[in-house]
């Protein structure tokens, strides 16, 4: 029965059968193929209809068995049935077998290491494609053998068959490169849409179904984590103009709309961390025009990406490759990494750490509380806390030998807060710079924990990817149960910086007087501004355009493992951006975050929706065979995090320092899943140590030194201009980097260096499982 369980429904078998007798002087063999599948009792081990039957009966002093494992092994190879299906007779089956023993690899007896294989692997993978070729030339001789005498009859009929696959070659042109240009204004998106809306009742029929519904639960808590972090952290960075009720809208309101007008819904738009330093370097270098200015830059952008595509720009991402996505994804990485620190250097500055505590000593005296605590005190030293003066032995109103330290405040709780509230400022409690660097180391350790988790070995495959997938989740509740925990021990009085969440469906910035609404001429400005606003927005723009177009690419090279060549319900390269730049004047003429694409959240969507064969053999991995390609998924996702703005009470129970520990590992993860990284840290290890990369093998180690000190040398000076007045600018010497790289590195490096450096992964027909989405992917998060 398991065996079968793992047999496709349609599956034939063949039949091999060898035997001898002793009145025969010489073999007699047949090679039979049934016009259909028959069943035939007691034939095979599982109950199959039988297609072929080979038969080889000899004298009873020869030995036939290794011809019948031969002829086995033969079956089980893809281009040996293909053509098994299709031969017309003997010279057939022997070309055939005459392919196989070309292809074939074969090794002497011996023990052999697994990694030194890997170049025998690659050859052999290289030799299977000219097989396929060789596959591809022998049936259609096949075809051209058989049909001979009916071409010469039925002329007429081929050549109107002749014309009608000619009228159809633009057409597969354009599946096979989504980026042909059509020479027209708006060509491309004409045809995306005319091919992406044809399924547009297919795209929600397609959702009905317990595995769409169990993408759509995953998702909205793998986006609704980020969105509550990026909304904090925005707050922080923004001077509380922009907060978490704006993030919540404006990734339900774009997502939304992406979803159900976009040519490929499986990309999940969210907030990320380049268009988080844009929001801060315009709010510091703007102060009273602010919103009026962002005003303009997204109106700016729109009207730039409009042009992009109105001339079919979208092919220039061809030129973007892995030496500039990774010099990015380090800088926002290094961001990533840096404003966790600082917010703590800054929590610790406000809250100094005490060097003295008391701990409570609780024993049993005769003395009259009350008394106590209606006396009014005078500190002689300012330095000194009310602890301190209260438990002092020295002093005539000490209780430190009759009572704890929880008894007198839990008896006195109104005493001890309007204590410190006018002795000691709010903010000055002992424990809150402590707790805040617990709590935001704790919220990292645990999602790296989680994320790690994948790769052990406890528990099943399908937990350890669910612990893994949701780990940065896991890891926010628990910090904010731990965080509860901690306020109640302390009577209830919060020790930390909490989200702030207006009460209401209404702006954070209170000098917006509950509009929502922004006109771009709401404030009079100069002249001049309105055109200078166009600078940042071309910059704002090459990063829309970057991740929108390069999340998209990934997303097309998953669908084309399901479909091999092309994808069925086509591409959305020209439309996504289109729509993706008119929802950046949305979100600026309503005060919402830009929102961009997100290629992790993207890459999770993909995988939620992947079906997987369950025909492998055990041991075998999985092969993908379907992906729900719909929108109901996307549209659904969103429309549960806007209504997550009504849980208000909820999120402001989450502790700030939890979101920069959100934070801190978006920045660990995003470093450690580039090839730049990776090269950096072989910088330090012994040669003999090297795992079997491309890049490692081909590439001489002094030129790797060289092409990474490269990339190091121009990440630094990005750092460097970010870190200035000027931080505007980095998005313009990013894009020089595309020209850079096509016209500088070819005079340092070889073309096969730099397809190994540079190069991206081949696509391969199924996903590591032991791989997560950070390590996929090499853009910023």
């Amino acid at each position: 029965s398991d065996v079968m369980r793992r047999i496709p429904n349609d599956a034939e078998c063949a039949e091999v059968l060898i035997g001898s007798m002793h009145n025969l002087t010489r073999p007699i063999m047949a090679f039979v193929r049934l016009s259909r599948g028959l069943s035939i009792d007691n034939m095979s081990e599982v109950s199959l209809p039988v297609k072929f039957i080979f038969l080889l009966i000899g004298p009873a002093m020869e030995e036939y068995f290794e011809i019948g494992r031969s002829l086995s092994t033969l079956f089980s190879t893809p281009d040996f049935r293909d053509i098994a299906y299709q031969a017309m007779d003997r010279r057939d089956l022997l070309c055939a077998i005459n392919d196989f023993f070309s292809d074939s690899i074969v090794l002497p007896p011996g023990d052999y290491d697994k990694e030194l294989l890997l170049p025998i692997i690659e050859t052999a993978k290289m030799k299977k494609n000219n097989a396929n070729k060789r596959s591809i030339g022998s049936k259609s001789q096949n075809r051209t053998r058989s049909n001979d005498s009916q071409q010469q009859q039925a002329s007429s009929q081929s050549t109107r068959i002749l014309l009608a696959k000619m009228s159809t070659l633009s057409h597969d042109k354009q599946d096979e490169d989504p980026f042909l240009r059509s020479g027209f204004v708006f060509g491309g998106v004409y045809r995306e849409m005319h091919r992406r809306y044809t399924y547009f009742k297919s795209d929600f029929l397609d959702a009905c179904s317990l595995h769409c519904l169990i993408s759509l639960i995953f998702m909205f808590i793998a986006c609704l984590a980020p969105a509550l972090t990026f909304g904090g952290i925005i707050a922080d960075k923004t001077c509380n103009r922009l907060g978490v009720n704006e993030m919540l809208i404006a990734s339900s309101i774009n997502g939304f709309l992406f979803g159900l007008f976009s040519g490929q819904p499986l990309l999940i738009l969210g907030p990320t961390g380049p268009f988080l330093v844009f929001e801060e370097v315009l709010c510091q270098s703007l102060n009273a025009d602010f919103w009026t200015v962002r005003c303009c830059v997204s109106l700016w952008t729109t009207f730039f990406i409009i042009i992009l595509v109105a001339f079919e720009g979208s092919f220039m991402i061809r030129h973007v490759t892995r030496f500039t996505e990774e010099i990015f994804a380090l800088i926002i990485a290094l961001v990533y990494l840096y404003e966790p620190f600082k917010k703590l250097y800054k929590i610790f500055l406000s809250n100094p750490v005490q060097y003295k505590y008391n701990y409570d000593y609780p024993l049993t005296c005769s003395c009259n509380i009350s008394s106590i605590l209606n006396t009014t005190f005078a500190f002689d030293n300012m330095n000194s806390s009310f602890d301190d003066f209260l438990f002092s032995s020295t002093s005539k109103y000490s209780c430190y030998d009759c009572i704890s330290r929880q008894d007198l405040f839990s008896s006195s709780n109104s005493l001890y807060n309007n204590s410190i509230s006018k002795s000691n400022d709010e903010n000055q409690l002992p424990n809150k710079a402590l707790l805040s660097f617990i709590i935001l180391i704790g919220t990292c350790f645990i999602s790296v924990a989680l994320k790690r988790f994948r790769r052990s070995k406890f528990f099943g495959r399908t937990t350890r990817q669910t612990l893994s997938d949701f780990g940065m989740t896991i890891a926010l509740i628990f910090m904010v149960l731990f965080d509860m925990l901690v306020t109640k021990s302390a009577g209830g009085h919060s020790l930390t910086q909490k989200i702030t969440v207006p009460n209401s469906i209404r702006p954070s910035d209170l000098e917006r007087d509950n509009i929502w609404f922004i006109s771009p001429l709401r404030k009079r400005l100069p002249f001049w501004v309105y055109f200078a606003s166009s600078f940042p927005a071309i910059l704002i723009s090459v990063v829309l355009f970057f991740e929108v177009e390069l999340t998209g690419i990934m997303i097309q090279s998953k669908l084309k493992c399901v479909h091999s060549t092309k994808v069925i319900k086509g591409t959305g390269y020209h439309l996504d951006i289109m729509i993706a730049g008119i929802l950046i004047s949305i979100s600026g003429l309503f005060g919402l975050p830009w929102i961009c694409a997100a290629p992790v959240r993207s890459l999770a969507h993909v995988a939620s929706l992947s079906k997987y064969s369950n025909t492998h053999a055990p041991g075998e991995k999985a092969r993908l065979i379907d992906i729900k390609d719909q929108r109901l998924t996307n549209i659904g996702v969103h429309l549960l995090i806007g209504c997550t703005i009504f849980a208000a009470p909820i999120i402001r129970k989450i502790p700030v320092a939890a979101l920069f520990g959100i934070f801190l590992y978006f920045g660990i993860v995003s470093i450690s899943g580039t090839q730049l990284f990776s090269r950096i840290k072989m910088t330090f290890i012994p040669t003999k140590y090297y795992p079997n990369f491309g890049y490692l093998r081909r590439v001489r180690q002094m030129k790797r030194h060289i092409y990474t000190f490269i990339q190091v040398i121009a990440a630094c000076l990005l750092i460097t201009i970010k870190m200035t007045n000027f931080a505007f600018l980095f998005p313009l010497i990013l894009i020089l980097l595309v020209p850079f790289r096509k016209m500088c590195l070819p005079f340092i490096f070889t073309e096969r260096e730099l397809s190994e450096l540079d190069g991206d992964e081949e696509p391969g027909s199924t996903f590591d499982d032991e791989i997560d989405f950070y390590g996929q992917v090499h853009l910023p998060i």
